[in-house]
Order: C-alpha cells, then structure tokens, then sequence
C-alpha cells in the first residue's frame, strides 16, 4: 500500500522477495527489515534505495502538511487525523509515527472495501468467509463453487494486490 502511496512499483514481483534482492538477505529477514524500517524509520544503510527515498519524501511532506494546516485527511475512509485533537489526546506526533497511522487507515479501508465486495459475492452462496485478520482471510469453500475462487482472486487483483493461497 505504501508502494501505490509514494508511485513505486514492484511489478508482479513479491514484494518481501524485492526487498532480499535489494538488502541481499534472505527472504524472511527482509520482511523483519522492511517492517522495522516502516514502523520505526529508514536505517542508513537503506536509505539510498530508491523505495526508501521515496518514502521520505511522501513521509516529509505528510508531515509538513500535517503541521502548516494542523491536519491531514486519509485517502478512501477520509478520515482526519487532527493534529490539535491528537495532542489533546496525549498523541506526541513525530513524522513515522503519523505515515504509520496513515498506513493503519489505509489498509482497513481497502480491506473493508474487499471485504464488502467479497461478502456481496458469496451473499447467496455455500462458500463461506470464515475469518479476516488483518492480512489474511479464509475461506470455507463449497467443492461445487469451485468457480468462485476466481471470482474472489479478481478482487484482489482489482486492487492491484498481490495474494498468496494456502489450502488443506
């Protein structure tokens, strides 16, 4: 999501699978160094990838935004995050902090807008959304529906998301 944000684009490529090429470590510690880097800031050695400095930039300019007219708006939910409200509230805002709080929004807006569409799809049907968490959702699939696995990866992919599947 934050990709679409500041216009980086990863192609088709796994994004985790982007970033061990670009860190040149294995895959599951570039997912422990992307999270660490997004959640708490760029670290040094990462800061000339192109993704990274791009991430700045949106980054600088949220918060200058968020500090010369003391609020921003969220893209999809709109919603406001005020800066005077956040302060009254005990919220010590710092420029992560505020593109995290952005990130949050914006991944449970296109998560409630998938799921919307999702739930319309199986209104009617024996297939069942058994579960959302965060980044997951899982299905109870009837055998005789098997057509709507497809129907249910192009809403994903109408979001330009890249979904993994895991059965048994």
């Amino acid at each position: 999501l934050l990709a679409k944000l500041v216009g980086y684009d990863f192609g088709d490529e796994d994004i985790h699978a982007a970033f061990a090429k670009m860190y040149k470590v294995d895959y599951q510690k570039a997912k422990e160094l992307t999270f660490k880097q997004l959640y708490g800031g760029v670290f040094d050695k990462y800061k000339d990838l192109e993704f990274f400095k791009k991430v700045q930039v949106y980054t600088d300019d949220l918060w200058e935004c968020f500090q010369n007219e003391g609020s921003i708006k969220c893209p999809i939910s709109g919603h406001v995050y005020d800066k005077e409200k956040l302060e009254k509230e005990g919220n010590e805002m710092k420029p992560q902090k505020l593109l995290n709080y952005l990130l949050q929004n914006l991944e449970t807006s296109y998560n409630v807008c998938i799921l919307w569409e999702i739930l319309k799809l199986l209104k009617n049907a024996k297939t069942k959304l058994v579960l959302y968490t965060y980044d997951s959702f899982l299905f109870d699939f009837d055998k005789g529906e098997k057509e709507l696995y497809s129907k249910i990866e192009e809403i994903f992919k109408s979001y330009k998301l890249q979904i993994k599947v895991n059965y048994g």
